[in-house]
């Protein structure tokens, strides 16, 4: 039994969706459809926090990027009126709605041999969204990112350390000439294995919902903070094997290198302030989710 109306989404794509299942669920929704042998993607976008302006951006990026070997990714596909977004109505809510052909492709491994082959090809798609310009992109420069108050910390108890946590390393961030004038292009936003497919030596990208304009540096902070979140007996090896297969395509400025422990620290922002601004905790997992940030935010950061 789906939780969204099929026979209106067959009508609105011009396809006969016969199956429907919630693999993501959360503040953006993502469901696996298919229809005469094929899989499709639909994501539901979360009803606040993210303005149409920066949808129509994800939607000119993935319409736009440029076809390169080894990299791919998850195309929207439009309605039957020529639009990229539908309507779609969840709980009484009119929810914005994208559906995407699906990657064929194998999950990404937490190994070193996988991780270069991500690194090399998330230098590949920077090129590859390089020039696209449309209007509505998020601004992602840590001058901007860190402009934002953590308001959303305030109503949740036990958030005073995390919350001087952040206001210290914000300060360390905007302090440290290294982050200033960056190499800057699209990104895609939250560069993770878990976001990716690989097939014949490629890579498939999906998931941009926070994507935008900012360091590249940034989406390597994002990918190296899941791999310290992670075993720390594998995170050393596989943040060497990340760099090592970005550099392959793109090698990084000594300020980049000198910048990214900082982009370790702020994916660890970015994910605390969207778990308080678009998620429900039960209120006794939230001392742990603190405590963890707090000990990411407070320790050194070496790469």
């Amino acid at each position: 039994m789906s939780d969204i109306d099929l026979r209106a989404l067959s009508r609105c794509y011009g396809r006969m969706f016969a199956g429907c299942a919630l693999v993501v669920p959360g503040a953006n929704r993502t469901y696996r459809l298919t229809a005469d042998d094929a899989a499709y993607y639909l994501r539901l976008y979360r009803p606040t926090g993210r303005s149409a302006a920066e949808i129509a951006f994800e939607m000119c990026l993935l319409n736009e990027v440029r076809p390169k070997p080894g990299v791919d990714v998850a195309r929207p596909i439009p309605t039957t009126d020529g639009t990229d977004c539908a309507r779609v109505l969840f709980e009484g809510v009119d929810r914005v709605g994208s559906l995407f052909h699906a990657l064929d492709g194998r999950p990404l491994a937490d190994v070193p041999e996988d991780v270069a082959l991500f690194g090399s090809a998330l230098a590949q798609l920077h090129g590859a969204l390089a020039g696209i310009e449309a209007g509505g992109a998020r601004p992602l420069d840590p001058a901007t990112l860190c402009a934002h108050p953590a308001a959303s910390l305030v109503r949740i108890p036990g958030s005073e350390a995390v919350r001087h946590a952040v206001d210290r390393c914000r300060a360390e961030m905007l302090g440290d000439p290294a982050t200033h004038d960056l190499p800057s292009g699209n990104c895609h936003g939250d560069a993770r294995l878990a976001n990716a497919v690989a097939r014949d030596g490629a890579i498939g990208f999906f998931d941009f919902d926070d994507c935008g304009y900012g360091p590249y540096v940034l989406d390597l902070g994002t990918a190296a903070w899941h791999f310290l979140r992670g075993d720390p007996a594998k995170t050393a090896a596989l943040v060497a094997a990340l760099l090592a297969g970005y550099e392959r395509v793109r090698p990084l400025s000594r300020a980049e290198r000198r910048a990214l422990p900082h982009f370790v620290k702020l994916a660890e922002i970015r994910a605390l302030l969207f778990l308080a601004g678009f998620c429900i905790l039960a209120d006794g997992l939230w001392p742990r989710v603190l405590d963890q940030a707090t000990t990411v935010l407070d320790r050194g950061v070496t790469l």
